[in-house]
């Protein structure tokens, strides 16, 4: 009978009880002043100040103390039994974090002699740690419920925090406003990125355009120590996110301080909204109502942007610092401007008209254009027997955007529905190896000048090869036609103007059919198409030289 009415010991009794005459629940925390029970085996405990005797362990209290007359064991600090080293230590459940902004607690809602375990309990241990920052009561009142409701304690909950410091910093401007209003494009077989298309709209005089966000004035701030921390200078600019800098405020806007403490601002004209080199501006707006002809003249202007409501005709010129809008057609005309082309129409040319831009280029549809632009190069109809160069990609947007007979060299992409056809010549597309330093432009047309060298090695060999079998006279003709205008870009691809850019993704891709005879070439390799395919898609592999084809099917 004696042995049925021996209590049951839990897991951390039985351990425990090998060491102390335990006086309490070792699995609950003990307070300061509790005894905890008889010392056993006294080979297992601290009999010094410190736990262990190394210089790293000097400042790692034990957290008791031992009565050595009548061998009783108390605690001398808010924590849990535990075996460390073989030896018996009181844990802290307290724990302040590195930084000192801070500190953790293990939320019991009983102690070690099934007393309830009070908020008074942990402000005493935090006391003890010099710890003078507030208790967060309403988080430790909630964790306090939960640890009652569930019978188990919460563990690692934030009970007290210091105050960091608010750094001075520049307000946030946030445009209200898009650049441009995207264009919805006819959608297409393959996925493809046409963020950067779209038109300008004219914004009105007196339009709120932007609103600048203040942040909260710089203070001192506190760890939970009582430490000071003090407001550090601002040296970096702040940022929006990872990859966006903050803008500023440029010409033609003026700001209204409102009730909330920010500020709207306001166009103070009509123009163009445009963010330039993380600067917001509305830059002035020259309307050209009709065509640019022999009443007008040729447009030039030191400032702002250009919006042309009819075409450009032949021998005419526009320039612009900023943007250059088109309602019509650029017809044998000139453009060069700082900002983007917008032509709503077709841009055609001869030998001696071209359009260069420092941001990119759309139009309506491309025939014998040359065209140089340091972003992107897009359109959405063909383009037939023409040579363009951009920074970054070429694209047509629908399936109609097939390339005749034309020479593309882009940095990064080479988009289009299709290349060649029964109607025109094979295209040439390169995709050129672009560098950041200061000879960047002659190491890209000289690079480029290689690509085309060796593209009319390998038309010649394919011309020669076609002979020795039956082959038309108007496909001979469309060859010799070819490979003269390689010569030509060859010669005067010198002349050409692109950036200084980097491209992570090198690719060319040929939505619809491949005529047999276009070379695709990127970074000095290049294929030959010597059979027609349905599409072809082709990409720089991990980012070396090395060229990737994949012939798809329908």
């Amino acid at each position: 009978m004696p042995q049925n009415n021996k209590p049951v010991l839990t897991e951390e009794e039985s351990i425990f009880s090998r060491y102390i005459e335990l006086a309490g629940n070792p699995s609950l925390p003990v307070t300061p002043g509790t005894c905890i029970g008889k010392v056993l085996r006294l080979e297992h405990f601290h009999l010094t100040s410190e736990v262990g005797n190394s210089e790293e362990e000097l400042d790692q209290l034990h957290n008791y103390s031992i009565d050595t007359a009548t061998d009783k064991i108390y605690a001398t600090a808010l924590g849990v039994l535990h075996v460390n080293n073989n030896k018996i230590v009181v844990r802290p459940i307290l724990y302040p974090a590195n930084d000192g902004m801070t500190v953790y607690g293990d939320i019991y809602h009983k102690d070690f002699s099934g007393n309830s375990l009070l908020l008074s309990n942990y402000a005493a241990a935090l006391w003890q740690l010099d710890v003078n920052a507030p208790i967060d009561t309403a988080r430790f009142n909630a964790a306090l419920r939960k640890a009652i409701s569930n019978g188990l304690p919460v563990c690692m909950v934030p009970i007290c925090k210091g105050r960091p410091a608010i750094h001075e910093e520049p307000s946030v401007i946030l445009p209200l406003l898009p650049e441009r209003v995207l264009r919805t494009m006819q959608e297409s077989s393959e996925p493809i990125d046409f963020k950067d298309q779209g038109f300008f709209a004219e914004v009105p005089a007196h339009t709120p355009v932007a609103i600048e966000m203040p942040t909260p004035e710089s203070s001192n701030g506190f760890d939970v120590y009582g430490n000071a921390l003090p407001v550090m200078e601002q040296t970096a600019p702040v940022s929006i996110g990872k990859e966006k800098p903050a803008l500023s405020i440029g010409d033609n806007l003026f700001g209204i301080l409102q009730h909330g403490g920010h500020t709207v601002y306001y166009s103070e004209r009509k123009g163009l909204m445009s963010i330039r080199d993380d600067i917001l501006s509305i830059t002035d707006v020259l309307r050209i109502e009709g065509d640019v002809n022999m009443k007008t003249g040729n447009i030039v202007v030191k400032r702002g942007s250009v919006h042309i409501t009819g075409s450009i005709t032949a021998g005419f010129t526009v320039e612009a610092p900023q943007h250059v809008i088109v309602d019509g057609n650029v017809d044998q005309g000139n453009i060069t401007c700082g900002g983007d082309v917008f032509v709503s129409g077709a841009i055609i040319m001869n030998k001696s008209s071209s359009v260069t831009s420092k941001g990119s280029v759309y139009a309506n549809h491309m025939h014998n254009a040359d065209v140089v632009a340091a972003h992107s190069i897009v359109t959405s109809g063909s383009i037939v027997n023409s040579e363009l160069t951009a920074g970054s990609a070429i694209r047509t947007c629908t399936d109609k955007g097939t390339v005749l007979g034309s020479t593309l060299i882009a940095g990064s992409e080479i988009n289009i529905a299709g290349a060649g056809g029964e109607n025109g010549t094979p295209p040439i597309l390169i995709i050129t190896n672009e560098a950041d330093s200061p000879n960047a432009l002659r190491r890209i047309t000289s690079e480029a000048e290689t690509v085309l060298a060796q593209s009319i090695s390998k038309l010649d060999d394919w011309i020669k090869r076609s002979q020795e079998k039956e082959l038309t006279g108007s496909m001979r003709q469309r060859a010799d036609k070819l490979l003269q205008k390689a010569k030509r870009i060859r010669k005067s691809i010198v002349n050409r103007v692109t950036p200084r850019a980097t491209h992570p993704i090198h690719r060319v891709m040929i939505r619809g059919s491949v005529a047999a005879g276009t070379l695709v070439t990127m970074h000095g390799q290049t294929l030959t198409i010597e059979h027609p395919l349905p599409k072809l898609s082709m990409e720089l592999e991990n980012h070396q030289r090395a060229v990737k084809s994949q012939h798809l099917t329908h």
